[in-house]
């Protein structure tokens, strides 16, 4: 399942889960860019990867067309696309203002269609294209306070059956992965705000952990890679069994 020769394109990808995804299409051999709209990231990112000529960073908004076909116009081929940038904001639905929940929208939803928009194209000129969504838990499992976020991603799950129809016949992948709860710098600061979330989380998860980035990463790199050859339209999620049932009654 080595990515050797294979060029991967990953929005979001300078921290969290994008970052951890990127170290694991790098460790398979693919050369990896990485689009990102925080400076600081970007420049850390620059710094873990200075030593890599195969590895590279943009500062890019996903919700700017115009941004993503500049990146699309330098590159000489992908085989690669992973549309991972997501945004979050915990508020009751009624509460919920306007401008946080266009972003939201414009991020979770409309980013990720346009970035297949603009890069789709791409994959068509090259065998075994792929396409891997992150989507969330949150798609198929209500959550309190991520009424517009749960609504994304949910959108997100009936993004990728229909354009694996559509895309299919190319000879593209499109998948996607749908991570439970996931320990990354964003999260981490309401954990330990909340450890009796943490706890609840444990319990109410068969595998009785929490997840980490590299377990959503390795299940991406392997959609990515020859191995998922004859698996399209897929939500796969990563949760440690949650999305499965419990067994409160």
């Amino acid at each position: 399942m080595r990515l050797d020769g294979k060029t991967a394109l990953v929005t979001g990808g300078t921290s969290g889960i994008g970052l951890a995804i990127i170290r694991a299409l790098r460790r398979d051999g693919a050369r990896v860019i990485a689009l990102g709209r925080s400076k600081e990231h970007i420049e850390t990112f620059r710094e873990e990867f200075r030593q890599d000529s195969l590895a590279s960073a943009e500062l890019v908004d996903v919700r700017d067309r115009d941004e993503l076909k500049g990146v699309r116009d330098r590159l000489d081929g992908l085989d690669i696309l992973i549309p991972n940038a997501g945004i979050n904001t915990r508020v009751k639905a009624l509460d919920l203002e306007d401008e946080a929940l266009r972003d939201m929208l414009q991020t979770n939803l409309y980013g990720v269609f346009v970035t297949c928009q603009v890069f789709g194209p791409l994959l068509f000129l090259r065998p075994g294209g792929r396409v891997v969504v992150t989507s969330s838990l949150a798609a198929i499992h209500g959550l309190d306070l991520r009424v517009a976020y749960t609504a994304t991603k949910a959108g997100l799950s009936g993004l990728v059956r229909s354009l694996a129809i559509e895309w299919g016949p190319k000879g593209v992948t499109v998948n996607a992965v749908g991570p439970g709860i996931i320990e990354t710098s964003l999260t981490r600061a309401y954990m330990d705000k909340h450890p009796e979330r943490v706890r609840a989380t444990i319990e109410n998860t068969p595998l009785r952990r929490i997840g980490t980035p590299e377990d959503v990463a390795d299940v991406v790199a392997f959609l990515a890679s020859d191995g998922a050859r004859f698996i399209t339209g897929q939500t796969i999620y990563v949760d440690g069994g949650i999305s499965a049932g419990s067994s409160w009654w």
